[in-house]
């Protein structure tokens, strides 16, 4: 994979970069990034990394803290590369509201242009995960000497983490989940867990209960018999009813008869100086029927006696009408005669009459026949009111006999209903005594006793007996119920053999799998931790090292060792051999410029083995399609000897296809490569780079 152009706007420092300008493309090999401090020498190795992994690489930052020139909204980035001949560039743009866009072109020869590529992923396109490329691609300021000063423990941990060794721990972790599972998985089958001998007892048992209540019904079902039997044989219900009913009617018709009879004689008894001889309904009615001949004639004679009085008493409002009359006209014409005599203006005596005047001599004659009239007429009221009290006496004695006669009627009436209701119900008396005889007769060989008493005892028998034999019906019914409810239990308990023979196959099972999650466990702390990591992997480091740290040393290190095989709180073991007293010494022994040497080394090592090398299952199928470096200031802390050592080294590497290396510490003069030289404008606070190929040959 080779980067060969990169175009920056409004990123950090850089409001416009393009490296190389033109048409150029950056080579492979070597490429030094020099210029002050602070000038943005490190933001073009970043501007990389965050055009191929987003702001996720830099912690605590989000993406707007990247856009950092002006008040321009929005920062881009364009990385240019080839890859397996082919020609790519990936594009991010973002805002400084954190939306970020993302896409990847692919240059298509036959068109003659650049297409996109739908949904694609970085980790995947590339075949590395963001946490390898940062471990590997990219060497950060000061990691080289905080590689060559880690302990043994945290050196460990590095390379188990760098290379994703720890899926060990996830596996162990994993199994130990697993047993737990299963464990859980086996005491909750455990819990459910009934013995199946157990079950085989209750079978029995509800066997030997249901044999017991089937003896039992044996029994209650003869009994039940004998009762079927024993109400067969006795008369039918409807058959007591009826004659129970004509018992029952046979003594209301003679309650009623004797009643009725009864009254009738004490009524006669009473009466007996009224009525004789009432001993037929004939004569009953004889006398009936003249006490309403009798009271016909007295409200006829009552009748006309109330007319006759009302006639009078209209006569007598009439006369009476009369005196009042002839009294208002005395009145008036007294009044007239006493205004006379008082002398009055225009005072005049007049007819009460025709309304002519009058002398005094004609008053004094029209007052007399006045009062004659009156006399007269007050005789007449006189007389008239005497013939009403006539009137009024006789109506009087003709009411009196009329409610005496009315009595009379009410009462022979009486006597007449009394008389036809106890010979009605001395015949139906004697009706219901002939069909009782006769039901009798007809159904006497049912019955043992056919009195009313005798049969309320046998009404009461068979009470009786269907009342016991609905108890022992009740009964039955719940034995059988019980024995049906045992029945379906043994099928449960069948079925639940059946369960616990599976439950046990599964237990079987399980206990099983512990016993393999157990020996996998065992397998994985020992083989495979041994053969993998101290075999494979640490030799495999421990050989790649050796091919830079005699170099890097000028020949007095070489054949580093390597023990991985302790605990993880022992840590890496690491040892060199001094050449110039052909010992073993600790790294803890060397100085910090053959440490850093070693650290330097170490770094290209690992990365160089992450590029061919799968040491587990889990690792990435195909070597990471990345095979460039990104290191910023590994040589601060050495000396420029050591510095054109390393110099000249990764000029001649052939691992890296394109190494892109920061440094402000000066170059040998016979350090021959490509260069990016950076500026800042202190007037404006704007970074520049210009792009500086080799005059010579970089390759030596």
């Amino acid at each position: 994979m080779l980067i060969t152009k990169l175009n920056f706007k409004n990123f950090m420092g850089y409001k416009q970069l393009s490296l190389p300008k033109g048409n150029s493309e950056l080579p492979n090999g070597l490429i030094l990034i020099s210029g002050r401090n602070s000038y943005g020498k490190s933001t073009i190795l970043e501007g990389i990394l965050f055009a191929f992994f987003g702001p996720k690489i830099f912690k605590g930052r989000n993406a707007a803290s990247f856009i950092t020139y002006g008040v321009e909204e929005k920062a881009k980035i364009y990385v240019y590369f080839t890859l397996d001949n082919k020609k790519y560039y990936i594009y991010r743009v973002w805002g400084r509201t954190g939306s970020i866009t993302t896409k990847l072109f692919e240059w298509i020869k036959k068109k003659n242009v650049y297409q996109e590529i739908k949904k694609f992923n970085v980790e995947k396109f590339f075949e590395i995960t963001t946490e390898q490329a940062m471990s590997t691609v990219f060497v950060r300021q000061g990691e080289v000497e905080e590689l060559a000063n880690k302990k043994g423990a945290e050196l460990r941990g590095m390379i188990i983490d760098l290379f994703r060794l720890n899926i060990i721990d996830d596996a162990l972790n994993l199994l130990d989940k697993e047993l737990k599972s299963k464990k859980f998985a086996k005491e909750r089958l455990e819990e459910n867990r009934v013995p199946i001998p157990r079950i085989q007892e209750d079978i029995t048992r509800i066997k030997e209960e249901i044999k017991q209540y089937e003896e039992i019904l044996v029994k209650k079902n003869a009994f039940k018999e004998d009762y079927n039997l024993k109400i067969k044989s006795y008369p039918s219900k409807e058959i007591i009813d009826e004659l129970e009913n004509l018992y029952q009617q046979e003594e209301i018709t003679k309650s009623k008869f004797n009643a009725y009879k009864n009254d009738f004689e004490k009524k006669i008894e009473q009466n007996r100086g009224d009525f004789e001889d009432l001993n037929s309904l004939e004569k009953i009615e004889q006398i009936e029927h003249s006490l309403l001949e009798r009271k016909k004639e007295q409200v006829s004679k009552k009748q006309e006696l109330e007319e006759k009085n009302q006639a009078t008493l209209k006569g007598l409002g009439k006369t009476k009408g009369r005196i009042e009359d002839i009294e208002k006209k005395i009145s008036k014409m007294e009044k007239g005669i006493n205004n006379l005599s008082k002398g009055g203006k225009g005072a005049t005596i007049r007819c009460p009459t025709c309304q002519s005047e009058l002398t005094k001599e004609h008053y004094n004659t029209i007052i007399q026949e006045f009062n004659k009239n009156l006399q007269i007429n007050q005789e007449k009221i006189k007389k008239i009111t005497g013939i009403v009290k006539g009137y009024n006496k006789i109506l009087k004695d003709l009411q009196n006999d009329m409610d005496i006669i009315n009595n009379r009627i009410i009462l022979i009436q009486t006597l007449r209903n009394d008389y036809q209701n106890f010979n009605k119900y001395q015949l139906e008396s004697q009706e219901i005594n002939k069909k009782l005889q006769e039901f009798i007769k007809k159904h006497k060989s049912k019955f043992k006793d056919l009195s009313q008493i005798g049969i309320k005892k046998l009404r009461s028998e068979i009470e009786r007996i269907i009342t016991e034999l609905s108890s022992l019906e009740k009964e039955i019914k719940e034995k059988q119920q019980i024995i049906q409810n045992n029945e379906n239990r043994i099928v449960d308990l069948s079925e639940e053999i059946d369960r616990m023979k599976e439950l046990e196959k599964q237990i079987g099972v399980l206990e099983i799998d512990i016993d393999h999650i157990n020996k996998a466990k065992e397998f994985v702390r020992r083989f495979v931790t041994e053969y993998m990591v101290v075999k494979r992997l640490v030799k495999n480091i421990a050989l790649t090292t050796n091919k830079y740290i005699k170099d890097f040393t000028s020949g007095q290190y070489g054949e580093l060792l390597l023990d991985l095989a302790g605990t993880k709180k022992t840590g890496l073991a690491l040892k060199i051999k001094d050449y110039f007293n052909g010992e073993y010494e600790s790294i803890e022994v060397l100085s910090g410029g053959d440490r850093t040497a070693l650290g330097m080394a170490l770094r290209l090592a690992i990365s160089e083995l992450m590029s061919i090398l799968r040491p587990t299952k889990d690792s990435p199928r195909r070597n990471p399609k990345i095979d460039f470096l990104l290191l910023d200031e590994p040589l601060a802390a050495l000396d420029e000897t050591r510095r054109e050592r390393i110099l000249k080294h990764l000029i001649k590497s052939k691992t890296f296809a394109q190494i892109f290396l920061i440094t402000h510490t000066s170059i040998p003069s016979d350090i021959q490569t490509h260069k990016i030289l950076v500026e800042k404008d202190h007037s404006t606070g704007i970074s520049q780079a210009k792009f500086e190929e080799a005059s010579i040959n970089v390759h030596f």
